[in-house]
Parts: structure tokens; C-alpha cells; sequence
């Protein structure tokens, strides 16, 4: 076009040395890189410290502390209720022979169950929230020494830990043969779910556990298979 100069580089002529590029003042051109760029020992450390310590995102002591709180109030909850219901029966048995007549009797018989129902409700409830608190502070400590020892958090620790919490609680109690078979069963469950949700949460924070990073992955190139048979 008219009024527009075009400027083309030309090739460097045969034997002219370049002049090497000049920094920017405040900066310094070097070979070596920078020691702050992480390592890939580095990056490992961070996933074992991860895997290690980070179970729901929690590290170990924070973790046990809200295992103890949920199971105490689950079992709180559940001894209440048994509790309660069981007292409110055995008001109804003990004065069965002798039911008010009046008004103001029938006031004071409902509100002697209800504080019955309550107080009953209470003592049931606290005695469960021990137990309860006390069998998921066993486990959690169980289950962090599997962790610490293996150096990874993952689901064969929560099953591992699962199982032995329900052996001691069989020892502990006292329990018969079948009932030490119920327990180490729940005991598998509670930590397969457990450990299940841990390794799925660690997954999805991309950080998966060693047990799953070692599976063989699924070739995606099977998904654009047809599956009509060729056309003759």
C-alpha cells in the first residue's frame, strides 16, 4: 500500500558476531535456576504430609476432637430417646393401680411423667455419649496410629482400625461369641465408610491415596467405540 513502509529483517552477515542481549537495570541474566522452584522430592513430601494428616481436611488432633463431639451427641441423642421412653412405661406401670380422679390430679400425674420422661432421658443419654464418645476417640486413635506408622491415610487403615476397635470393645464388655461377631462386623462397616469418604474427599482435593493411584487406569479410547457392526 502507498504511504506505508515495509521493513524486512535482514539475515545476519557471515562471520559478525551478535552482541549478547543487554538486562534490564535491577535484573542479571544467569544459567543456574532458581533454588525457590519446588523439587519433585518436595512434592512428594507434601503428599505423604497430606496423606498422613489429611483426613477431612483435619489434622489428627483437630480430627479426633470432632469424632468424640458427634459420636458423644449421636449417642447423646439415641440414649435420650431410649431412656426417655423407657421411663415414661415404667411411670405408666408403677401407677397403673392408682390413677388420679380430679383434674388437678391428672395435671400433676402428666407433669411428675414428663419430668420422669426428661430425668430418665438424661441419665440414659449421658451414660451412651461415654461409651459412644469413647469408642470413636479408640478408633480415631487407632486409626492415626495406622496412618503415622504406614505413612499414608487411607481405607486399609479405617478398615484395620475398625476392626480392632471392635475387638476391644469385645474384650472390654466381655461379649459372647456371637456378639464379638456382630461387632467386629459393624466395627468393618463403620471403617470401610469411613475410609471410603476419607479416600473420596482426598481424591476430589486431588490428592489421591497411594492405593488408588497405583490401579490401572481405564483407556477413555473405548468410549467412541461403535457398537453397530460394520457395514458390507
Amino acid at each position: 500500500m502507498e504511504g506505508t513502509e515495509t521493513r524486512q529483517q535482514q539475515p545476519p552477515t557471515p562471520g559478525v558476531s551478535l552482541s549478547p542481549p543487554v538486562a534490564p537495570e535491577g535484573y542479571t541474566f544467569t544459567t543456574i535456576p532458581p533454588s525457590s522452584l519446588p523439587t519433585a522430592n518436595e512434592h512428594e513430601d507434601e503428599h505423604k504430609e497430606y496423606q498422613s494428616t489429611g483426613r477431612a481436611g483435619l489434622d489428627t488432633k483437630p480430627r479426633l476432637i470432632f469424632m468424640t463431639g458427634l459420636g458423644s451427641f449421636w449417642g447423646f441423642c439415641m440414649g435420650s430417646f431410649l431412656g426417655g421412653r423407657q421411663s415414661g412405661l415404667q411411670y405408666l406401670a408403677e401407677n397403673a393401680h392408682r390413677l388420679p380422679t380430679t383434674v388437678q390430679g391428672w395435671y400433676f400425674y402428666h407433669k411428675t411423667k414428663n419430668y420422669r420422661v426428661m430425668l430418665g432421658g438424661i441419665r440414659r443419654g449421658m451414660q451412651y455419649a461415654g461409651r459412644t464418645g469413647g469408642l470413636c476417640l479408640l478408633y480415631g486413635t487407632i486409626e492415626a496410629g495406622y496412618d503415622r506408622i504406614r505413612g499414608e491415610a487411607d481405607i486399609l487403615n479405617s478398615l484395620s482400625a475398625g476392626v480392632t476397635t471392635g475387638l476391644l470393645f469385645s474384650a472390654m464388655t466381655k461379649l459372647t461369641r456371637g456378639s464379638v461377631r456382630s461387632s467386629v462386623m459393624f466395627g468393618t462397616v463403620f471403617g470401610f465408610a469411613a475410609g471410603g469418604l476419607s479416600d473420596l474427599h482426598q481424591t476430589i482435593a486431588g490428592h489421591p491415596p497411594h492405593t488408588f493411584a497405583k490401579l490401572p487406569r481405564v483407556s477413555m479410547a473405548n468410549e467412541n467405540r461403535s457398537f453397530f457392526p460394520p457395514s458390507f
